[in-house]
């Protein structure tokens, strides 16, 4: 079971949790790596946006930690360390393209 759990790859399938009946409109937990999405809206916090979380702006999710860990997301070429409770609550647009490469 060790094994399993340690040699499986995350699938690119979509999210499990999606809401089905809204293809358009996701969470940023609900991203897959190298996926973008423009955030249509966040939750009352303090320090998303001195981040760059604000509507409007392009993200890409660029890391998922196992184990139910944070998320790590790239806004205007920096990466930010997530939990995933609050990245439930940032609502995107999803874009249908991959993110560019990092240089």
């Amino acid at each position: 079971m060790f094994k399993m759990w340690f040699s499986r790859k995350q699938s690119t399938k979509d999210c499990p949790h999606r809401p089905p009946e809204c293809d358009h409109l996701r969470t940023l937990d609900c991203l897959q790596l190298n996926e973008e999405g423009e955030i249509d809206s966040i939750p009352e916090q303090a320090l998303l946006e001195p981040l760059g979380f604000r509507p409007g702006k392009k993200v890409c999710l660029r890391c998922r930690a196992r184990f139910g860990g944070p998320l790590v997301a790239e806004i205007e070429g920096r990466h930010t360390a997530l939990g995933r409770s609050l990245a439930k609550q940032i609502k995107l647009r999803k874009q249908l393209d991959l993110c560019p490469e990092n240089e």
